[in-house]
């Protein structure tokens, strides 16, 4: 019997103007923990933005949007941009439904997030 349980890996990148957090995998109670681990670890940086990189994540859960929130909060209590890449159509469907599409900064690829002027 093999432990099916979904995985979630992340890494970080800095360029000095942005910290690019990518993140792959499932997001659910059994990964959240590592999700909260990488959105922290994006706003601990000293870019004044951050994009966290949900392209190649395949399923987004209840707890990935609360961290979504308070990642989006606390960036915004710290004077810094937060923009979210949603990747897959899951995740985007996600996002829509519950109407976070109205708080958060969305775009579908790290080079358009990168690139937007605010």
């Amino acid at each position: 019997m093999t432990d099916a349980r979904p995985e979630l890996a992340w890494d970080v990148d800095h360029d000095g103007q942005t910290t690019v957090v990518h993140v792959t995998g499932e997001i659910d109670i059994s990964t959240q923990e590592s999700f909260d681990e990488a959105a922290r670890a994006g706003l601990d940086s000293t870019s004044p933005l951050v994009i966290l990189d949900l392209g190649d994540v395949t399923f987004l859960g209840s707890m990935g949007l609360r961290t979504l929130i308070q990642a989006h909060n606390d960036a915004e209590a710290a004077g810094r941009e937060l923009r979210v890449v949603q990747g897959s159509t899951a995740v985007h469907r996600v996002i829509k439904v519950t109407g976070l599409t109205q708080i958060l900064a969305l775009y579908p690829t790290v080079e358009e997030a990168r690139s937007h002027s605010s």
